[in-house]
């Protein structure tokens, strides 16, 4: 029997009465790069080597986005050694954080080595406890963790960079900081990188495989700690890696950020083998949302074009070039360039980092090919990092039948979200439903669309045409088609995707019957009144 095609505005009728049932809330924070400024200004804001138009302009996209809080990951101005007039001058660039109550929280950089700026730092930098936030300083005086909201900030300072002899006690208070059961997620941060792709002058001394023994300690304790990524700046540009250490023991992700200065750098020889490279993009102005949801992480980031002097335009234009994530309940792959995206994971009924709500759902990726031909730096092909996670029915749509599965990944910079074409399949609870009904392609995988409606995930694609099949997943079925595996004992959906998505399976409610085919009569009425007046 051939399937009946199912048309997209279906889809978007279904999408009324599928709204999402509320959970925990989520939250976020923002990450900005290095802030140096000097040369040509014409607009005579940039002062005191600092890269006041650019804090200006991030920091509004902050505000906007309403962040908890902000990080800089180091080189707050261009004043080699730094002074007070520009370490200052770069607090009072965060007025408009202030005015909204947004807290900063910043890290020296090599360009505030000194032992001035040390003391300025710490006397107007290093935050205090408050009722929100649990402030710890490390015994060297300087650098500290931030607690709050069930998620910990570790900042290291600069004095520990490529130190034999202050990096391992700091290395030990981090993960003494990162093994207390005072939270869930955990981000470390440095200035320099864990293998530079400009500067070769890493966080472990004056090359990236410069002191192993200090690099094997500090990659296993992130590793260790359920860390899964290392924010930096120092190189300024955006640059997304998986980093092993060098006993081959431990890994985590590097992130470098992109410039919110005048310098850009272009990467240069040699580069370590010990690095995966996912995603780069150069040349930018940029910045970062991490938004924290239990045991998901999803990152973005927000690119602009540059002045020619390097500055940032008076209204730019922010484009959202990447997005990616992790969950903690979830797990995660890389799939080089040729591999198949083939994976499988599943999540247990009932709690789940205290989510409860879980009814147990098995997902996999049933077909699918990286066909990325991308290159970073050193001609070095990059990987996708496919990384799975999950949330409880009951924070999805109202007539859930299984789990709530993220996929954060498949997608390469620049694309806004599209991704190689895959088969994917969720298990789902079936009681009480007949064959007849299963069908009839009502049930099916839905996604969220822009507006937070769940909407049939085909329907989200960039291409392809929507079609129902009974019956399991053919190789033969293109872009679009969706369909049902039945069994009693272990019944699928499944569908041909081409994005990453929150995917559920889920039931309409009684209410989008009504204006399903209350909108069908209503096109029949229309239909035969212009026969009327044909």
């Amino acid at each position: 029997m051939h399937p009946p095609i199912i048309l997209r505005s279906v889809g978007a009728a279904l999408a009324l009465g599928l709204a999402s049932t509320t959970f925990a809330e989520a939250w976020s924070f923002g990450v900005i790069g290095d802030t140096q400024w000097a040369g040509v200004d014409p607009t005579g804001n940039n002062v005191n080597t600092v890269a006041v138009n650019q804090i200006r302009a991030v920091n509004a996209q902050f505000v906007a986005a309403g962040v908890d809080f902000v990080v800089q990951v180091g080189d707050l101005c261009d004043s080699n050694g730094a002074n007070n007039a520009a370490l200052q001058t770069r607090l009072n660039a965060n007025s408009a954080l202030n005015d909204a109550g947004i807290a900063f929280y910043g890290l020296r950089g090599n360009h505030e080595s000194g032992t001035g700026s040390k003391t300025f730092f710490q006397q107007n930098y290093l935050p205090a406890s408050t009722g929100s936030a649990t402030v710890a300083v490390a015994p060297d005086g300087i650098s500290y963790s931030v607690n709050y909201n069930d998620t910990k900030i570790v900042l290291l300072d600069i004095s520990l960079a490529g130190s034999t002899t202050l990096q391992p006690a700091a290395t030990t208070w981090m993960s003494g900081q990162l093994a207390a059961a005072d939270h869930t997620q955990a981000f470390v941060f440095t200035h320099k990188n864990l293998l530079g792709q400009n500067h070769k002058d890493s966080f472990f001394g004056g090359s990236n495989d410069a002191n192993p023994a200090l690099q094997n300690s500090f990659i296993k304790a992130v590793a260790d700690n359920d860390v899964r990524y290392v924010i930096s700046g120092h190189d300024h540009l955006h640059h997304r890696s998986a980093v092993v250490s060098p006993d081959g023991q431990s890994s985590v992700q590097q992130i470098i950020t992109a410039s919110d200065s005048y310098k850009y750098y272009t990467p240069a020889a040699p580069y370590s083998s010990r690095e995966t490279p996912i995603a780069q993009e150069l040349g930018k102005t940029g910045y970062y949302l991490y938004t924290v949801d239990g045991p998901r992480v999803t990152g973005q980031y927000f690119a602009t074009t540059p002045l020619p002097n390097g500055d940032v335009a008076a209204n730019p234009v922010w484009t959202l070039q990447e997005t990616f994530g992790y969950s903690l309940n979830g797990t995660s792959r890389l799939v080089g360039q040729g591999e198949s995206y083939a994976l499988t994971h599943t999540i247990d009924a009932g709690t789940s980092f205290g989510e409860s709500g879980y009814v147990g759902t098995t997902m996999a990726i049933l077909a699918g090919t990286n066909g990325s031909s991308a290159t970073v730096s050193g001609n070095r092909s990059a990987s996708k990092d496919v990384e799975i996670g999950w949330a409880p029915a009951t924070s999805g749509p109202a007539g859930a039948l299984s789990d709530v599965l993220d996929i954060w990944g498949m997608s390469e910079i620049g694309q806004g979200g599209r991704t190689d074409p895959f088969a994917l399949s969720l298990t789902f609870d079936a009681t009480g439903l007949s064959t007849s009904y299963l069908q009839s392609g009502l049930v099916g995988i839905y996604s969220e669309d822009a507006f937070g409606r769940w909407v049939n995930t085909v329907d989200l694609n960039f291409a392809g045409l929507a079609t129902f099949h009974f019956g399991a997943y053919d190789s033969s079925y293109g872009l679009g088609s969706y369909g049902i595996s039945f069994d009693a004992t272990d019944p699928t959906h499944w569908a041909v995707v081409d994005h990453n998505s929150k995917f559920v399976v889920a039931i309409p409610e009684p209410s989008t019957y009504a204006a399903l085919f209350g909108a069908a009569a209503l096109v029949v009425v229309v239909l035969r009144r212009r026969r009327r007046t044909a």
